[in-house]
């Protein structure tokens, strides 16, 4: 499916092992506008920014808004702030994080675009101050990096919460979406589909941590080694931090408990 013309993207210089190609940064709008995420604070992603609204003959940037403070997301937001003279926004738990917000969002409420509006969803469960921005008229969402283009979002305690991010995805079941444009990867066609995967990898990935337990492995890095096979060291260190995040929700549930640096599994399981 095509992206529709009042919404443009320029891709952020910053490709990497957490970043795939590179951030995506989003243009919406006619005649005035706004921007989700900069990544980038450089004369050069500014200006592909800038040339990309301008393509779209969007005359003034009104607002920045950020889908959530990883550097990756928010790291040129200021700077593109002075550059054009847009409001930045964030969420409200987040207030004060950057040092020059000019106003703060949370769930449910709509921000105006040339042209449109998008209202907000607070989606914790990547960052606890996540948001994801949807478009009813075309079905669109902006889905930061709680859903990627390829690959699966990662999920870092102690901020990073697998219970909340669960909860995300089946909230997100709920919207009618035709297109997914993502923080990160190519957009998403099959909306539904995506999020079905991502909840049936998350399901997979905990009956793999538990399988791990009742086989003796009991810490983070014992379960990673059985659960991620032929994997380079960086990717193993984050997925580390995915297998703490399961952890940590089975713990919320009574189904396991920590003891030092061991996890162990409670009798019903």
């Amino acid at each position: 499916m095509a992206t529709p013309e009042f919404i443009g993207s320029f891709t952020a210089n910053n490709p990497g092992i957490m970043t795939l190609q590179g951030t995506n940064q989003y243009v919406v709008g006619k005649d005035s506008g706004l921007v989700i995420d900069v990544a980038l604070g450089d004369d050069g992603n500014m200006d592909g920014i800038l040339e990309q609204a301008e393509a779209m003959g969007i005359k003034k940037i009104e607002k920045i808004l950020l889908t959530h403070i990883h550097s990756d997301h928010c790291g040129g937001a200021l700077a593109l702030r002075k550059r054009c003279g847009a409001k930045l926004g964030i969420h409200r738990s987040r207030k004060g994080y950057l040092g020059g917000e000019d106003f703060q969002y949370d769930d449910n409420d709509r921000i105006s675009f040339g042209g449109g509006e998008l209202r907000v969803l607070h989606t914790p469960g990547h960052e606890s101050g996540h948001c994801c921005f949807y478009e009813s008229g075309d079905k669109v969402l902006f889905s930061g990096d709680n859903i990627l283009g390829y690959g699966t979002a990662v999920i870092h305690p102690p901020d990073g919460n697998m219970t909340d991010y669960m909860k995300t995805l089946e909230r997100l079941l709920g919207f009618d979406m035709s297109l997914i444009l993502p923080g990160h990867g190519p957009l998403i066609g099959k909306p539904e589909a995506k999020v079905r995967e991502y909840i049936k990898h998350r399901i997979e990935r905990e009956q793999q941590v538990l399988a791990a337990l009742r086989s003796g492995r009991n810490t983070t890095g014992d379960i990673t080694e059985m659960i991620y096979v032929d994997v380079s060291a960086p990717l193993k260190r984050v997925a580390e931090f995915s297998v703490l995040a399961h952890l940590e929700k089975l713990m919320r549930e009574g189904r396991v408990k920590r003891e030092g640096n061991r996890y162990l599994l409670l009798s019903a399981n």
